[in-house]
């Protein structure tokens, strides 16, 4: 019950973010990981302010999405902010973009030392560990750990 309740917020924001990263669709072939086949991809040709520079892609391998779909993390840098979204795969299928779109679900975060803060909700932090994982923290409490995939 503890862990169903610390964990709601982070499921509501994947699931608005799934719920807009399931609108993207253009495919091209790009390279493949141990975990995911991933694709550099034109998803949509947004206007040149709603795109970014993709820093990093994470795969969360303990969710899925309500369709059973497979959850990654994008962290996407534009101009002088960044920002971290969901997006969803299925199987090994793992479509990205070099300048993906900046979804409206998109977090922005900032650099706070040695990690990230979430700039809507302070109490949720990202962290890359040595081994490339992304950490997700809520409330200082390790809620995810997130194998990087490019």
């Amino acid at each position: 019950m503890n862990y169903l309740l610390k964990h709601t917020g982070k499921f509501l924001l994947l699931a608005i973010v799934i719920t807009i990263a399931a609108c993207n669709s253009d495919t091209k072939t790009g390279s493949t990981t141990d975990t995911a086949k991933v694709d550099t991809t034109a998803k949509l040709k947004p206007a040149a302010a709603d795109s970014g520079h993709l820093v990093g892609v994470w795969h969360d391998e303990t969710i899925k999405s309500d369709k059973g779909e497979q959850i990654a993390y994008e962290v996407v840098s534009n101009s002088k902010k960044i920002y971290i979204q969901a997006i969803t795969f299925v199987g090994n299928d793992l479509k990205v973009n070099d300048t993906p779109p900046i979804s409206p679900s998109a977090s922005e975060i900032k650099k706070d030392g040695d990690h990230f803060v979430s700039v809507e909700r302070p109490t949720e932090t990202y962290k890359v560990d040595k081994k490339g994982n992304l950490l997700i923290y809520d409330n200082a409490e390790l809620v995810a750990i997130c194998k990087k995939l490019l």
